[in-house]
Formats: C-alpha cells, sequence, structure tokens
C-alpha cells in the first residue's frame, strides 16, 4: 500500500481518539506523551508529515480559556469564598 493512500480499516475519528494509526487503527501514534512517532509500528504508515506542531494545544487553550475564565469570574464574584478555599490544593 503507498503511503499517498489512505485506506482506513477503522474510523478516523475513533482511531484520533484512541490515538491510533489513521491507516490501520492499531499501532499507537504517539512514542511518548507528545512525541508522534514517524512510522506506525504496525504498517509502516508515514507519521511525520502529519505532525501538526503547537496547533491543536493553542486551539484546545483558547476553548478551555473561553469556558473556565468566564466560570471562575461567576464563582468569585457571586459565592465570595474566603480566601482559604483559594488555597485549598
Amino acid at each position: 500500500m503507498p503511503d499517498d493512500e489512505i485506506v482506513f480499516v477503522t474510523s478516523p475519528v475513533k482511531a484520533g481518539l484512541l490515538c491510533k494509526c489513521p491507516r490501520c487503527g492499531k499501532g499507537n501514534v504517539f512514542q511518548g506523551l507528545l512525541k508522534v512517532r514517524d512510522q506506525c509500528p504496525e504498517c509502516g504508515f508515514d507519521l511525520a508529515k502529519s505532525d501538526s506542531g503547537d496547533g491543536p494545544a493553542v486551539f484546545i487553550v483558547f476553548i478551555l480559556g473561553f469556558i473556565v475564565v468566564p466560570m471562575a469570574i461567576w464563582f468569585e464574584l457571586s459565592l465570595e469564598p474566603p480566601i482559604w478555599v483559594h488555597l485549598v490544593k
């Protein structure tokens, strides 16, 4: 199977959520915590050209910031918790 042709054996969404190879759905995409493998260990699919850099991280930070910051401000202004609540880990 040439690298230019992707034949999905499994759902691309399912493979993405499980961090598996988009072609075979079996091999792990990540070598460590955040390091993307160069090739799938199962089918040899080239994963190096699929590295997205910091794009997804920035996207998630913006989405979470848009949700979490207003909730934190609402919590602080409406409940006015004592300072020890902020210090509790």
